[in-house]
């Protein structure tokens, strides 16, 4: 018997990957999104998913599911709003209010009225405590802190809220980011002391190597300074491509190849570590 899964928020699917990559048969996948360019991506991909479009539109059947899953978008929740306003004011929601619980609360509406056996609710590490303690006492179990690095080249630190039993840690598979990355590449050889990037000045020197145990997280904007890297010693800079991404986010090669290079960075920043979800997962194996 396989799975029936409810996917809020699902972007590029990143969800059916990982059940695909922990052995889970898959019956029924219903996805909510609206992102033009994320349900392109995921239909190029798994075009048996059935995509409903905006979650606040949404009627559920009790017990039609056996799996919730979904991270509500963290963009008004995230750390790397800080100081981000002109007047050099806090911008990010750091109260369970407004939009970004509004969207959160669209998870739990889902929950309460499917009331699936299982669920998995991600979101940002750097989220505000008082949010986080709210999600908490929601959802009603702790948050499990899991870091990409664990199974992949990047950074990525991420809080998952789930009833699915026994998750531990991922084994660290010590991938660095000198294994994925392209040393075939085009580099700047006269590098500025400096670059500009969203009105703000960034030294080159604070850049990672090729080198570099593992990458910055990965971002949703190509030209983020996270993107941007140094050779070994440090005289040229080149960026990452979206295949490098991909990787670092532990996808299958040109899974979104249908899009263009700056979609695809936006795409793929806002998915899932497929491994990371992979691992969660696994603890389902027996019963589907």
């Amino acid at each position: 018997m396989g799975i029936k899964v409810l996917s809020c928020f699902d972007g590029i699917s990143c969800g059916m990957v990982a059940l695909e990559r922990a052995g889970i048969e898959v019956d029924k996948y219903v996805a909510y999104e609206i992102d033009e360019s994320a349900i392109k991506i995921s239909k190029y991909n798994y075009p048996q998913i059935n995509h409903k479009g905006d979650v606040f539109n949404a009627k559920y059947v009790e017990n039609e599911y056996d799996l919730l899953i979904g991270g509500s978008p963290c963009t008004y929740w995230s750390g790397a709003r800080l100081n981000t306003g002109k007047d050099g004011t806090v911008e990010r929601e750091t109260e369970p209010a407004g939009l970004g619980f509004e969207l959160f609360m669209q998870y739990v509406r889902a929950l309460k009225e499917v009331k699936p056996k299982y669920f998995l609710y991600e979101n940002n590490f750097s989220i505000h405590v008082n949010i986080k303690n709210e999600i908490t006492n929601i959802l009603g179990v702790e948050p499990i802190v899991i870091d990409s690095a664990l199974v992949s080249a990047q950074q990525r630190k991420r809080c998952y809220w789930t009833n699915i039993p026994n998750i531990t840690q991922p084994t660290d598979k010590g991938i660095l980011f000198s294994d994925i990355i392209n040393k075939n590449r085009d580099w700047v050889e006269n590098l500025p002391w400096s670059f500009e990037i969203w009105g703000e000045k960034r030294k080159v020197d604070t850049l990672r190597t090729i080198d570099s145990d593992k990458s910055f997280t990965v971002t949703t904007n190509r030209s983020h300074p996270r993107n941007y890297y140094l050779n070994s010693d440090r005289t040229m800079m080149s960026k990452l491509t979206a295949d490098e991404v991909e990787i670092l986010q532990t996808l299958p090669a040109g899974y979104t190849s249908c899009e263009k290079q700056g979609k695809r960075f936006k795409a793929i920043g806002n998915g899932w570590t497929v491994d990371v979800i992979a691992h969660i997962f696994s603890g389902l194996k027996g019963e589907f």
